[in-house]
């Protein structure tokens, strides 16, 4: 009976607790600074989306020149489209608001026709008046908050607008500088670091640039859904508003649609003849939430980032879990980019090419331009052969007569065209197409026995 190496478990044991305390740790100290996080990596994703263009710029003018041309013509575009939105916005809400007062007369009707079809659905009187009793007193207390949380309202959003100008004034810095900063940290790294500390970054890059594009996609398609779902749910003049929030809240991983619902439904109670309008668009919401939570999400951010949908699914609830909001938000990249650096680590120590993992995610066309030379000629060849074979020949084909063992071979055993044809090599061999010319193209096999006599 093999023993039990008990000296070895132990070691292994201290090893483990040691990695969950420093885990720990690093997690409890990353929880005191996630402010800073948070805008620090919002301030390199913008970077990273706007670092292409200033570096094509860079051919032609200084970079300085052209990271301030690119944040200003970035700036200029956002601020058109924020004021087209906000315009409509507008529109909508002086038409939600001029209505107000005729919302508020039809209550009393919306109230009896309610409680006329809950009667109708079987549910108790006093069951009924309970629950609306409950209704009304949230209602008003949330109206109570809003209303004494009025200066924190306006503290909240002058914070908001400080963030964003702090987030466009690092990432300009970090576009202007970034090389320099990379080309620092990668010098910190010693000689036999430096390729895994380059495979990181190439890793960091494709799957950060793959998440916001991901992300990009998920937000618009959420956005477009809701707003079209409420556009023929009866909702249609505040179907902007509505789509745009769905936008916006889609940032917040999971939930998005969940919040998205909320003004929906809020409106949908106070427009006259509410139901059965406001259960179809609470139906419509929630089979929106299930697609977007099971399939949509999963599905582009996992293939984005190269992770299984399980996977991805996992990384956000243990984000959230740790860090919130922001935590959900960005769990998925970095899992993601720490999976392609251990993996691709594993296959390196294994003596396999560091970027297989990476390689399998790039898309056919991709791969088709990094067909090798062989594959190339190979395929050359085969089109050569397919031609001569299907096409009717405008001349004598070319042939070689075999010479006999006791006699040299004469000039006039040789069709004239071929006469001045270069003697034959070995690696090679003569394909007689269609035409008058004669292509000399590598063998795809290699005589390993020096045999040099190939029939043509």
């Amino acid at each position: 009976m093999r023993k039990i190496d008990w000296p070895r478990i132990r070691d292994i044991l201290i090893v483990c607790i040691c990695i969950g305390i420093l885990l720990w740790a690093a997690f409890s100290i990353m929880g005191m600074f996630v402010h800073a996080i948070v805008l620090l990596l919002l301030s390199m994703a913008v970077a990273f989306l706007v670092t292409p263009l200033v570096n094509f710029l860079n051919r032609y003018i200084p970079r300085v020149l052209a990271a301030v041309l690119v944040y200003i013509v970035v700036l200029a575009g956002v601020g058109m489209l924020c004021y087209a939105l906000i315009f409509s916005l507008i529109q909508q809400i002086n038409y939600f608001s001029n209505n107000l007062p005729g919302y508020v007369k039809s209550l009393p009707n919306t109230y009896s026709t309610l409680q006329d079809w809950l009667l109708k659905q079987g549910v108790p009187q006093a069951s009924i008046s309970k629950a609306i009793s409950t209704i009304s007193d949230q209602a008003q207390s949330l109206a109570l908050s809003l209303a004494s949380n009025l200066v924190s309202i306006v503290l909240i959003v002058t914070d908001v607008i400080v963030n964003v100008l702090l987030v466009m004034v690092l990432s300009f810095y970090l576009t202007l500088d970034g090389k320099r900063v990379r080309d620092s940290l990668v010098g910190l790294a010693t000689e036999r670091t430096k390729p895994h500390v380059l495979l990181f970054e190439d890793a960091l890059n494709r799957v950060v640039g793959r998440y916001i594009r991901g992300q990009l996609s998920l937000a618009a398609i959420i956005g477009v859904l809701a707003g079209f779902g409420c556009f023929f749910l009866g909702l249609n003049q505040f179907a902007l508003i509505i789509g745009v929030l769905a936008f916006l809240f889609e940032t917040i991983p999971m939930v998005g649609p969940a919040l998205a619902s909320i003004p929906a439904i809020l409106i949908s109670l106070l427009l006259p003849t509410p139901f059965p309008r406001t259960y179809e668009i609470a139906i419509y919401f929630v089979i929106v939430q299930m697609i977007e939570s099971n399939i949509l999400g999963p599905r582009i951010m996992g293939h984005a980032v190269g992770l299984h949908p399980v996977a991805s699914i996992l990384a956000l609830i243990v984000g959230g879990q740790l860090f919130g909001a922001f935590g959900a938000l960005l769990a998925t990249p970095v899992v993601a980019a720490f999976w392609v650096v251990i993996a691709s680590l594993y296959n390196s120590l294994r003596g396999k090419p560091a970027d297989t993992l990476l390689m399998k995610k790039r898309s056919p066309w991709i791969r088709s331009r990094r067909r090798s030379d062989q594959s190339i000629i190979e395929e050359d060849a085969q089109s050569l052969q397919a031609d001569s074979a299907n096409k009717t020949p405008t001349t004598a084909k070319a042939h070689f007569t075999a010479p006999s063992l006791n006699s040299s071979p004469s000039s006039s055993s040789i069709p004239i065209h071929a006469q001045n044809l270069p003697k034959k090599t070995e690696g090679a061999q003569f394909i007689a197409p269609s035409s008058d010319i004669l292509h000399l193209v590598p063998d795809r096999e290699a005589h390993s026995d020096g045999d040099d006599t190939t029939t043509p």
